[in-house]
């Protein structure tokens, strides 16, 4: 019971069971809407960003892709921002949904330190959702998060293998099948042939894992995941793999250094850095002006930096690279 309780603390904080961020990532996974109710827009993130861009267009937004900003400046006016391609914009105010290590670079500022991020992300279309081999019928048993080898011995272990550089032999895992919960994710031609979605989280596998071997790591870690599930299927995972239209299997693999170099998480870090408590310490003393915990130290300059930013980031930069999981 503490180990399914424990994944919750776990999940992308590379950290024993017992430090005070444990503590802390389980507040903030169990504090959603006020009850700790997690939800899945119908139709999957794809509908929610389209909805998005419908709203932000219909009142005027102006939307430039292939703009990677490459650095930022206060200015008389406010903000400058220069790009890679040498365009410049000037802004009032910036609102920064990135990093704060990001935020610091693109500033010339120092890169404050934090936790590395530490999750393997698995993203699978099957063609039928594996049998298991406690005889439980699958629909029941991936409706909700399926754990395996969480216990709190197996994720003290994981993360002592972790902490020594190794790859933990017995990877501890957690693993969800959303379109149990939405069909609408997939098309209604898939629904009706029984395709599924299941994403998979390894816990315990730092970015330092990968820093010598990025490619090797990520297919080992990929291995020991599916041997992990695989004690537990009576269908191997890969045989229920849906192939794509080149003939490949429909996977997707994401290290902590994957989501670094595709959407700038420092080392992987879902949480962009270290979580904090969500309250105010009873020394700051309070002020005329109201803290929404967005602030810089520039007053036009404003940080968005949690994990729900990051998580819905991640998911969209998936959903546009492998859309039939969307």
């Amino acid at each position: 019971m503490r180990g399914v309780a424990l994944t919750d603390a776990l999940i992308g904080t590379f950290v024993s069971a017992d430090d005070i961020q444990a503590n802390r990532c389980f507040l903030y996974h169990l504090i959603g809407n006020g009850t700790g109710q997690w939800r899945v827009p119908v139709g999957g993130m794809g509908i929610l960003v389209n909805e998005l861009h419908r709203v932000a267009t219909l009142h005027g937004v102006q939307i430039k892709l292939q703009s990677k900003v490459a650095a930022l400046e206060s200015c008389p006016s406010g903000v400058r921002i220069e790009t890679e391609s040498g365009q410049t914009y000037v802004a009032r105010d910036l609102l920064f949904a990135a990093a704060p290590q990001h935020l610091a670079r693109l500033r010339g500022l120092a890169i404050p330190d934090s936790l590395e991020g530490s999750q393997l992300k698995i993203n699978m279309l099957v063609s039928r959702l594996p049998r298991l081999k406690s005889g439980v019928d699958p629909r029941l048993g991936f409706a909700g998060t399926f754990h395996l080898n969480e216990s709190y011995s197996q994720l003290e272990a994981a993360y002592r293998s972790a902490r020594s550089g190794e790859l933990p032999r017995t990877l501890p895992l957690e693993m969800y099948c959303h379109t149990l919960t939405d069909p609408t994710i997939l098309s209604a031609a898939l629904v009706s042939r029984g395709f599924h979605s299941l994403t998979l989280f390894g816990l315990h596998t730092p970015a330092q894992l990968f820093d010598d071997d990025p490619v090797r790591t990520k297919e080992l870690a990929k291995e020991s995941a599916f041997a992990s599930l695989n004690q537990y299927l009576l269908d191997p995972i890969e045989s229920v793999l849906a192939p794509c239209g080149d003939g490949s299997l429909a996977i997707e693999v994401k290290s902590p250094l994957d989501l670094e170099a595709d959407i700038s998480l420092p080392r992987g870090n879902i949480f962009h850095c270290d979580l904090d408590f969500p309250f105010l310490n009873d020394e700051v003393e309070p002020t005329d002006k109201p803290l929404w915990g967005t602030e810089t130290d520039d007053p036009h300059i404003f940080s968005q930096a949690r994990e729900l930013v990051a998580a819905a980031v991640s998911v969209e930069l998936l959903a546009i690279t492998q859309p039939w999981l969307y």
